[in-house]
């Protein structure tokens, strides 16, 4: 076995296992006195270049990622003898493999593990990262039942995807295009993980499992349907089969004491079954809820009346207003302890969860568009957001929002509060502020930081054209006089930028790159160079399909849909982006 290494500032100790690649021992930050985990690529792989660039890629890759459900990176570096390593959060837990024979394990509980799975998934995926090895062995589960995806090591950016990579996993839970060496996606993951529950559900994987396995038949469907060889029969998202899991559970792995209470008649309107707790502190409580009637998934939301501020009232106005960009609320009710706000739920998550890196600039536009029209919107009928922030910024359609939690403040115990402006009463322009930090943050991938009555990291907008540079200083402007006054003003603002930086907006940087020697061009495969424009223009017109949905929805606005038609008469400038 490999012995430990000298790392400037860790102790090392025991191993704690050993894979294809690399050593993980038990260590100690000395800084900090805590105990941590350190991966070291094993001695033997040093010299190999693609073994050193994969392990270098799981250090930044789970860096990039913050997520309950997926350790944490915390440092990474060379030892003296040139063998990489990172050094990672340490969890007392089990790996999966441990719990697969156990009989004590309920079906329930099982069931649980998936969701927490689905959930770290969901939030990598989002992210654009696949993980593409999911088994057991990857899966931690503390002694609380808490759930931690680890060893990323062989994941990559769907942008990095290629058909000519290396073939990387482990064979027993490889999806078909995987093992085949083809070009992988989310949908890699989601096979792998329906081999994993067909494991932990049967017993055994896919044609092993023992005789007499019983399995509820909707819990097997959807098991069948994650392990269909096609990826586009498969469910579409991890996000997909823990809805699926939800509504097949129907709330058996939650703590009875969580729910069942002096408090549960005025936590969940009669009628409804809770699924799932969304989030729970001493302010309040977000629950996901089924509505049978209805055959429909909501949220209740409930807090606290000594923390509720002008949310009840702000809701209460809410009710019954249509808006594409605001998530519906279906009613409210109030007693002298708690107030209770029934929503509707979205399912593709929050802003919040897509910040592992800057966004484009055109996707970027259609967000502010977005933003722009809700707040406009309910700034008419008199209401106020108040905490806009990415967290309240919901997504039903990758390129669609709707904006939630009007008038909830944000419970919590950080120093900063990036989002809202400083000693400053919530109003229309407040509003406007908030806005301005949270697209500086989409744009730039860093939260923006006011110190002296301006903008610390002002740095980071640098590579924006100076226009936007504009919009987004008025909108972040500290003097209220200086700010845009309403967001038409920023719609306006925005319009104008699109229009006079189309070639800005549209066409990347471009790197010079050496011309390849003769011999290597000409060693190309033909056909794999037709077969990968054919692949480029499809997702193209894709994208065009997408945006002249959303033109015909009249989500773009007049200003944008003229813009559409120009990309239309430039399409080989922007095509690259």
């Amino acid at each position: 076995m490999q012995p430990p290494i000298q790392l400037p500032g860790y102790s090392i100790g025991a191993s704690l296992g050993k894979g294809a690649m690399a050593t993980v021992y038990l260590g100690e930050q000395l800084s900090l006195h805590r105990a941590v985990a350190i991966k070291v690529l094993d001695a033997a792989l040093v010299d190999d270049d693609t073994v050193q660039a994969q392990f270098q890629q799981e250090s930044q890759l789970v860096a990039s990622l913050n997520h309950p459900n997926i350790i944490q990176v915390i440092d990474q570096g060379v030892s003296a003898n040139g063998q990489p390593y990172f050094v990672m959060q340490y969890v007392k837990s089990v790996n999966l493999c441990a719990l697969l024979s156990r009989p004590d394990v309920t079906l329930p509980r099982k069931i649980d593990i998936v969701m927490q799975i689905c959930k770290a998934l969901s939030y990598a995926h989002r992210n654009g990262v696949v993980h593409r090895d999911i088994k057991p062995a990857n899966i931690l589960v503390d002694y609380d039942g808490h759930v931690r995806v680890v060893d990323f090591g062989i994941a990559g950016y769907f942008a990095q995807q290629s058909d000519e990579q290396a073939i990387m996993g482990t064979p027993a839970y490889m999806a078909p295009e995987q093992a085949e060496g083809k070009a992988v996606s989310a949908q890699a993951d989601i096979y792998a993980l329906g081999v994993l529950m067909h494991e932990l559900f049967y017993g055994g994987q896919p044609g092993q499992a023992p005789a007499g396995a019983a399995v509820p038949k909707v819990l097997a469907g959807l098991v069948d349907d994650c392990l269909s060889r096609e990826p586009l029969l498969r469910p579409k998202t991890a996000d997909e089969v823990r809805q699926r899991l939800l509504l097949i559970l129907q709330g058996k792995h939650l703590s009875e004491h969580r729910w069942e209470g002096e408090q549960s008649q005025e936590a969940l309107p009669a009628g409804y079954k809770l699924l799932d707790i969304l989030k729970e502190n001493h302010y309040g409580a977000t629950y996901l809820v089924s509505d049978p009637k209805r055959k429909r998934l909501l949220v209740v939301k409930k807090q606290k009346c000594a923390y509720e501020g002008d949310a009840y009232n702000i809701n209460k106005n809410l009710t019954g207003l249509d808006h594409p960009h605001i998530a519906r609320v279906y009613g409210t009710a109030k007693n002298q302890r708690v107030f209770i706000s029934v929503l509707e739920y979205v399912s593709g998550g929050s802003l919040e969860e897509r910040l592992s890196q800057a966004f484009p600039l055109a996707h970027w536009l259609l967000l502010a568009q977005q933003i722009c029209e809700a707040l406009s919107y309910a700034h008419s009928k008199g209401i106020v957001h108040g905490n806009l922030r990415p967290s309240n910024l919901l997504l039903y359609k990758p390129a669609q929002i709707k904006l939630s939690d009007f008038g909830y403040s944000e419970h919590s115990d950080k120093e900063r509060d990036w989002y809202q402006p400083a000693d400053e009463a919530k109003s229309p322009l407040s509003d406007i502020y908030s806005a301005g930090a949270v697209l500086f943050h989409l744009l730039t991938g860093q939260p923006v930081v006011i110190q002296q009555g301006g903008i610390a990291n002002e740095q980071q907008m640098a590579i924006l054209p100076p226009a936007l540079q504009s919009v987004l200083k008025k909108m972040l402007a500290l003097d209220t006089s200086q700010r845009y006054q309403n967001f038409e003003q920023v719609k306006q603002a925005l319009l104008a930028f699109s229009n006079d930086q189309q070639t800005v907006i549209i066409r990347p940087r471009v790197v010079a790159q050496p011309e390849p020697p003769a011999a290597v061009v000409a060693a190309r495969p033909r056909h794999k160079i037709i077969v990968g424009s054919l692949l480029l223009v499809l997702v193209v017109l894709a994208v065009l399909a997408e945006l002249l949905w959303l033109a015909s929805q009249g989500y773009l606005g007049e200003g944008l849909q003229q813009q559409l038609q120009a990309l239309y008469s430039s399409w080989p400038a922007w095509l690259p982006f």
